[in-house]
């Protein structure tokens, strides 16, 4: 089932942001992590700049920590407290992993690793999960439909696993349009019974009940999974006119928008607000990160 909604014309904005961007600035090899304060005359100003493992291959925000995984050794995770700046080493994945999902899921106190590939390229459908008091890692059922680069949302506990990669009839990859949903409760998985209306990479946020999906171009849809429907919405010009793949989060009861690859200049950061579905923008930002490889929440 797919609605259509227009929103309103874009306005300006200036208010306080907790967003964590990780990506790559010009001036550096490795990957930074920032947090982003947007002000009244619409720059951004950085607070917490870390530098990071090179080749992060997950990442995911877990109470006030950030927890990131790959580099040299692609199942080694590490902790950053974004108040103290403190690193910290945790428990290594079991097995090595590229392109999985990291999900937070805080009523578990874990952290599931889905999908994902092999070093031998081949996809995965194992599910981990991190118990973080403990500090160790436990293996539990399996996806459905083995994918890698999908993008991942608890809502309740139940995991949504939206796009990516999977298998096609030849054992090549093809671009995915599944939904599978991991209950973390009864520790199943199933596919659910409609298709997204885009394939391949994406990138998912969670409102309330709700989940937005964001893809190349214009396409954003708003997903409830309680009833197997997809609202498409259709944001101002200025949105289509680069097609690109861009990031998504949820932050203080707004739905915020950024372009990937982002670079020094770039005007299109848009905030949907969900209740009136109002967009706003900022524009002109004087930003350095040249990719997005992540951003939470």
């Amino acid at each position: 089932m797919r609605h259509f909604l227009t929103l309103h014309p874009a306005q300006e904005i200036g208010e306080n942001v907790h967003i964590y961007l990780i990506g790559k600035e010009e001036s550096r090899t490795h990957s930074i992590a920032i947090s982003l304060h947007c002000a009244q005359d619409d720059s951004i100003t950085v607070s917490g700049q870390n530098s990071l493992c090179h080749q992060i291959t997950a990442a995911c925000k877990h109470g006030p920590d950030l927890y990131v995984v790959g580099g040299s050794i692609p199942r080694r995770m590490w902790k950053c407290n974004m108040e103290t700046m403190d690193w910290e080493r945790c428990a290594p994945l079991p097995r090595d992993r590229l392109q999985h999902t990291l999900v937070s899921v805080p009523s578990k106190d874990a952290i599931y690793s889905l999908g994902g590939k092999t070093l031998q390229d081949s996809l995965s459908n194992v599910i981990i999960y991190y118990k973080v008091r403990d500090n160790v890692w436990t293996e539990t059922s399996q996806l459905d439909v083995s994918v890698s680069g999908a993008a991942g949302v608890n809502l309740n506990g139940h995991i949504y696993l939206m796009g990516g990669e999977e298998n096609d009839l030849d054992f090549f990859t093809k671009p995915s349009r599944l939904i599978q949903c991991y209950d973390t409760n009864t520790e199943k998985c199933h596919v659910k019974p409609y298709l997204l209306p885009f394939a391949g990479r994406m990138h998912a946020a969670v409102h309330k009940d709700l989940v937005f999906v964001v893809a190349e171009g214009d396409s954003l849809v708003c997903y409830n999974p309680l009833l197997d429907s997809f609202t498409r919405l259709c944001l101002p010009e200025v949105w289509s006119s680069q097609p690109s793949l861009w990031k998504i989060a949820s932050c203080n009861g707004s739905i915020y928008v950024f372009r990937d690859p982002y670079k020094k200049g770039d005007a299109n950061t848009f905030k949907l607000n969900p209740a009136t579905s109002v967009v706003t923008v900022t524009s002109g930002m004087r930003f350095l990160l040249t990719n997005l490889q992540f951003l939470l929440a």
